[in-house]
């Protein structure tokens, strides 16, 4: 595939999803007693591997969403990059196929050749009520993933599972799609109610990463209010082999909530405490890939507090100049066709 040609695929993928300019926007938010269940896996094997899952016996199950992380297009001409891909994969959790996705999230290069990511997000409430409800008195579980006729072009899945449990104390939960340029955007987080202290006991802010396509040293950096909170985003460490299919990592079941730990150590699960303030009425994430080639394709908040949206930033100069670049390459080729 040309230069061109990619420029123009990537121009249209920006084109049709928005992925050039939305940062880390709401899948949903919830208040109340709630909590939060994210575990991730990658790999080339099939079946690809097991998904964990943490719901407290008395717990309700408000929401649960599946997603499945390609690798890039056109960088990779056959990967995953339409509802229609994901869902005649013949993906499944638990053994069940997963044929209702209907959301298409995920990062946009700055490098042409790289594309985007079309990353496949799909709603299994249900189907996580349905598994919880066959085993009463359970509270930890795990899900066989398969990835159908695409495991070498996904590099693994993501599930998330919000509850609200009596037990938990009030705060909020929010889970945000990706589709943030490489080159660097900023999600503002409003909230209802001033913050509290954030070095009170019983305090807890921690926003958790969902990363694909990053090894050997590919990172992100993570700045909220404006402080680095991590340089060394990235790695698979959910992934079951070092290789492309396998490369996803996200902070969540088993992950220490740390900052700016070494690539290693960073597990893509972060305390924000150390960067809020008492009387915060909003507090802003910035994430940036400097080797333009990470797919963020997923975060998730959890706050003692209350948020009541999240709203991107103006978009990123280099993602006009990408659209607008790949957008007249699309025009010029038209033109083309036509006269011929």
């Amino acid at each position: 595939m040309n230069s061109l040609v990619r420029i123009a695929a990537a121009a249209a993928i920006c084109a049709s999803s928005g992925a050039a300019w939305p940062a880390l926007t709401p899948a949903g938010m919830w208040s109340g007693n709630v909590g939060l269940s994210v575990d991730g896996i990658g790999s080339n094997l099939s079946p690809v591997g097991s998904v964990q899952a943490e719901i407290p016996v008395t717990a309700t199950i408000l929401q649960a969403y599946l997603y499945s992380a390609g690798t890039p297009f056109p960088f990779y001409p056959d990967s995953p990059h339409t509802l229609a891909d994901y869902n005649g994969a013949g993906i499944t959790l638990a053994g069940s196929p997963i044929t209702n996705f209907s959301a298409l999230v995920g990062a946009t290069s700055t490098r042409v050749d790289i594309g985007g990511w079309g990353t496949g997000r799909a709603d299994v409430t249900s189907l996580v009520q349905s598994l919880r409800a066959a085993a009463p008195g359970v509270s930890s579980f795990s899900w066989l993933v398969s990835e159908g006729n695409l495991n070498n072009r996904i590099d693994g899945e993501v599930l998330a599972i919000v509850y609200s449990d009596a037990s938990r104390p009030l705060g909020s939960v929010a889970l945000l799609n990706g589709g943030q340029n490489t080159g660097g955007e900023t999600s503002f987080v409003n909230l209802g109610t001033p913050l509290t202290d954030p070095s009170a006991p019983g305090f807890a802010a921690e926003l958790g990463l969902g990363i694909s396509f990053s090894i050997s040293g590919q990172s992100s950096t993570v700045k909220v209010n404006g402080a680095t909170a991590a340089s060394n985003a990235g790695n698979n460490d959910d992934g079951l082999q070092a290789s492309d299919g396998s490369l996803i990592t996200v902070g969540g079941l088993g992950d220490p909530a740390s900052n700016n730990g070494s690539y290693a150590d960073d597990h893509e699960l972060y305390n924000l405490a150390p960067f809020l303030a008492t009387g915060n009425t909003s507090f802003s994430i910035f994430t940036q890939n400097p080797t333009n080639d990470d797919n963020i394709f997923f975060a998730s908040l959890y706050l003692t507090g209350d948020i009541t949206s999240v709203t991107p930033s103006i978009p990123e100069p280099e993602s006009y100049a990408l659209l607008l670049a790949g957008l007249g390459v699309v025009a010029v080729v038209a033109r083309r066709r036509r006269v011929r």
